[in-house]
């Protein structure tokens, strides 16, 4: 007795699906709206750029929150993966920072729907989220990011500036800049110089 049922069940199941596969005749707006969706999910020149990255990479930290002292220097190492496609691509970064292990994570992408590149950023120094959007100059290769996350110090959200400048294949630079406390001017405050490793 179960056999009959169990196949009318697979029987419904397999006509429910032809007949929701079936192409339906859409209207213009529908045809419209498809396209523009069709536009924002295909990789272009700038997710481009960013998959030139991919591949593993030395890192020279420079971190100089007082400019009147010299910059602390340290050495990482990160590995540039592309996801989905080349949609997407994602840093994952060791290191050393201050004699403790520094780990983190950065997401990558360009949102073609707002015409941006967009980024989050992650380390074990904190549990907050740094999240980046950035549009390029005019030869592609800069890219100037304005970044916000909560403060740890101050409890409140606080904005700084990035910018990625890509040099060739194998160079590229991100230097951050930000007014610190108790100071009126934006002073840079980092600065990653990238060579890839061979």
């Amino acid at each position: 007795m179960k056999t009959p049922f169990s196949l009318a069940v697979v029987a419904t199941a397999i006509l429910a699906v032809t007949a929701f596969a079936a192409p339906q005749k859409m209207s213009p707006e529908q045809q419209a709206m498809m396209d523009r969706m069709d536009k924002a999910a295909k990789p272009g020149a700038q997710h481009a750029l960013l998959t030139r990255m991919a591949g593993d990479w030395n890192r020279t930290v420079n971190l100089q929150m007082d400019p009147s002292k010299p910059a602390q220097q340290s050495q990482s190492m990160s590995t540039i993966t592309v996801l989905l496609d080349g949609r997407f691509i994602q840093e994952t970064i060791t290191g050393q920072w201050g004699g403790m292990p520094y780990n983190g994570v950065g997401l990558y992408g360009f949102d073609n729907v707002s015409g941006q590149y967009v980024a989050t950023l992650i380390d074990n120094t904190g549990t907050g989220f740094m999240n980046c959007v950035g549009a390029p100059d005019a030869s592609g290769k800069v890219i100037r990011w304005d970044a916000t996350m909560n403060d740890p110090a101050s409890g409140k959200p606080s904005k700084s500036r990035m910018v990625t400048t890509v040099i060739d294949d194998d160079h590229y630079t991100l230097e951050m800049f930000a007014v610190m406390t108790g100071s009126d001017k934006e002073a840079k405050i980092m600065w990653i110089d990238y060579t890839r490793k061979r």
